[in-house]
């Protein structure tokens, strides 16, 4: 974020295409939309909808690291994140995925095609973070962000999360955030002040989509420029 990023507090979980169509709810986007992926790390997303012809940008401050070491901080909190999982079974919803392995086999797959996708098309990756983006106003119709925003309500304040989604609706005409909740699963304490602070240059909308991992949590937000 804003502060100074340092890749030790970073874990590198990326997701992969289905994760993204299913919690963003993505069946509806045009094939000719242009895309900014904000904050996802190292997910291959990218690379997958790029090689279908997609048009994707990602952004994260984790792109100013080399890919070893992302690949080395990813092996440091694979067993302990497993273990997290582990323990707490009964806080998921096992159908999308089929085990804790699954998706530690699934994160290290997206690793993967992330670190080839980004050493044979650098461009798509730019180093950056919220809640400055270096892209001009209108540059993407639809710009996601997973699991960041309201995920990490205790430590990025509600002027942060207000200051991020003001950004990404300049550069993009929707903004699709997911997940709702917080890290103790409950609704994040930010939701609804930001929406406020948003006021009338935003239309909000929360919509379930058809992913659960963390129980009750199906639920995105959905934000499109208000007509003036």
């Amino acid at each position: 974020m804003a502060n100074e990023f340092r890749l030790d507090g970073v874990v590198p979980w990326g997701r992969e295409a289905d994760e993204y169509e299913a919690l963003f709810a993505l069946g509806d986007v045009s094939p000719n939309a242009r895309v900014l992926d904000c904050g996802g790390g190292p997910a291959s997303f990218t690379a997958e909808w790029c090689a279908r012809g997609r048009a994707v940008v990602a952004a994260d401050p984790l792109y100013a690291f080399e890919s070893a070491a992302i690949r080395a901080r990813f092996d440091a909190t694979r067993a302990p994140m497993r273990e997290g999982m582990e323990r707490a079974h009964a806080e998921f919803v096992w159908e999308f995925y089929a085990s804790e392995d699954a998706v530690v086999t699934r994160r290290d797959r997206a690793l993967a095609r992330f670190c080839a996708d980004r050493e044979a098309y650098p461009e798509r990756y730019v180093a950056a973070s919220l809640p400055v983006l270096p892209f001009a106003s209108d540059s993407f119709e639809l710009v996601l962000c997973s699991h960041l925003l309201f995920l990490y309500s205790a430590d990025l304040s509600l002027e942060l999360h207000v200051e991020s989604l003001r950004e990404m609706l300049r550069v993009g005409a929707e903004v699709r955030v997911f997940p709702l909740l917080d890290l103790d699963g409950a609704p994040s304490r930010h939701l609804e002040p930001a929406l406020a602070a948003l006021g009338r240059g935003a239309r909000a909308e929360r919509v379930t989509v058809p992913f659960e991992f963390r129980r009750s949590s199906r639920e995105m937000l959905r934000l499109r420029r208000a007509v003036a």
